[in-house]
């Protein structure tokens, strides 16, 4: 059995894990490349998946949030 780390485990428990091509898979795409079609649809699934689905303002604006602190008011001793 091979070894794996545990944030390589975590990783493919979640499905994130990047499985590098072999060779005779990267020729492969070489000798049946992808109609047209094909290729269009993997793009705009890509461009789904990539896309911000809120304004890049929002997120600014919670950027900025996070940064500030409050301030406290002083309290009046004397009344």
């Amino acid at each position: 059995m091979s070894r794996i780390s545990k944030r390589k485990l975590m990783k493919a428990l979640k499905g994130e894990l990047e499985i590098k091509p072999t060779k005779d898979e990267i020729f492969d795409r070489f000798r049946n490349p992808p109609t047209q079609a094909e290729w269009l649809k993997g793009y705009h699934k890509w461009v789904e998946e990539h896309t911000l689905s809120t304004p890049l303002s929002e997120y600014e604006a919670m950027a900025m949030a996070v940064g500030r602190k409050k301030r406290r008011r002083k309290k009046n001793v004397n009344g």
